[in-house]
């Protein structure tokens, strides 16, 4: 088909519109007329195409950018408006990179403030039952002494109090039994016990749950077990380290208070001497502490003993001192508010009881059933997520110092199992080498 003067070869030229076929403003277009196009002064007015064949005359067989077949672009304009037609309107689609995996509960890319937390939470929905039922079971042996101290302590107290009101010698007097001093000292020693192993547990749950694995209860104890020793060994270490924190401790506020009996002028020196030191100390432990906190999951996760694992832990820090210590104390602020949140009622209840129940054994010992569900409750539920924090940090720290994130995505890629063995630094005997083929 050809194309003369505008319209079709072989179409009669009475068939023709006539020119300006537009009706004035207000009125009605003629049977058959096309729609009235215009172009800005400069561009020539678009031709109408012929019809389909078999259309029927006067309708229109086109669509304008952006309108469905068949309809003149959607909408008609107002009476006595022209339409103008404009360039077609191209839509931009948009190129990028893929993103990374995400095998497990965080994508496999250096990780933010948000993937930390949400990874912390997703773990414990995505495997209650090995998080939430490890962490409650250890949680109850933690706090059972513990809870039977504090309830023995209120009994030594409410004893103590009553030898004062009859006029007991002081020489006669003893503030706490033989029994309460070993049911804390005792406490004190399986919460230092329970807590390492809890913590050990918590980072191989998150390091496999980071490559898409659930453990079981059984599972999560059995990888665990052969790092029990190295586990204790870490906590015995930082436990080390807090002693000789409150041994400074102790030797400043001596320090100042023989200043101060030296001399009563030399007070001001001696109170100054004992607050700068305390300050200057909790800045210490505050430093020490941030540098050896991912010493845990090393110690778990790349199979080292304790001191490597402290040394690793110092080395990943640094140069994000800020970035984890503004993390860590986050974490400790949500979970301490969770804890208090959840205890605060069980603690109520502790007291009505010790009030209506006073100077009674059962008193004592229903307050320390209250502290102990408390314990147990507040305990099953920031346990895990204050270890999921501190695992996903030391995740986040080998991905942006060692490109782990690029490891696993390359095995995800070409689809081979990602194991444990992807975290060590060194490929134990018979393994592969982190990350690399197998």
């Amino acid at each position: 088909m050809t194309h003369e003067d505008g319209r079709p070869e072989g179409r009669p030229e009475e068939e023709r519109p006539a020119a300006g076929g537009w009706a004035a403003p207000g009125g009605a277009p003629e049977p058959g007329s096309p729609r009235p196009s215009f172009a800005p002064p400069g561009q020539e007015a678009p031709q109408e195409p012929p019809a389909a064949h078999g259309a029927a005359p006067g309708a229109p067989d086109w669509a304008a950018p952006g309108g469905a077949p068949g309809a003149p672009g959607g909408a008609p304009p107002p009476e006595g408006v022209p339409q103008w037609q404009g360039a077609p309107q191209w839509q931009q689609q948009a190129w990028g990179p893929p993103p990374p995996p995400r095998p497990g509960i965080v994508s496999l890319r250096p990780l933010l403030l948000g993937d930390i937390l949400n990874g912390a939470f997703g773990y414990i929905r995505g495997n209650p039952k090995t998080v939430l039922g490890l962490a409650a079971l250890l949680s109850a042996v933690i706090a059972l002494l513990p809870s039977l101290g504090a309830g023995s302590l209120l009994n030594d107290f409410d004893r103590l109090t009553a030898q004062v009101e009859s006029g007991a010698s002081p020489d006669d007097l003893l503030p706490f039994s033989n029994g309460t001093l070993g049911l804390l000292a005792a406490g004190m020693l399986v919460q230092f016990v329970g807590g390492a192993l809890l913590s050990g547990v918590l980072a191989t749950v998150i390091g496999m749950a980071v490559l898409g694995r659930r453990l079981g209860i059984r599972e999560a104890l059995a990888a665990v077990a052969p790092r029990i020793g190295a586990v204790l060994g870490v906590a015995g270490l930082l436990a080390l380290l807090g002693l000789a924190w409150m041994a400074l401790l102790a030797g400043v506020l001596v320090g100042g208070i023989l200043i101060i009996a030296a001399s009563p002028d030399a007070a001001p020196l001696g109170v100054g001497l004992i607050l700068l030191g305390w300050l200057a100390l909790g800045a210490l432990a505050a430093w020490i502490y941030v540098r050896t906190s991912l010493a845990m999951p090393v110690t778990v996760l790349e199979r080292v003993g304790a001191g490597r694992a402290l040394a690793r832990s110092w080395r990943l820090t640094r140069g994000s001192w800020w970035r984890v210590f503004g993390i860590l104390l986050l974490t400790a602020l949500i979970t301490s508010l969770v804890a208090n949140v959840l205890a605060t009622p069980f603690s109520i209840i502790g007291a009505v009881v010790m009030v209506l129940m006073e100077g009674t054994t059962l008193a004592s010992v229903l307050y320390g059933a209250t502290i102990f569900i408390g314990a147990v409750l507040g305990g099953a539920i920031t346990s895990p997520f204050a270890s999921g924090v501190t695992g996903l940090l030391y995740v986040d720290l080998r991905m942006r110092r060692e490109g782990l994130d690029l490891r696993l995505q390359a095995a995800a890629q070409e689809g081979r199992d990602i194991g444990p063995e992807v975290y060590l630094t060194e490929p134990a005997p018979g393994t592969a080498a982190a990350g690399g083929p197998e």
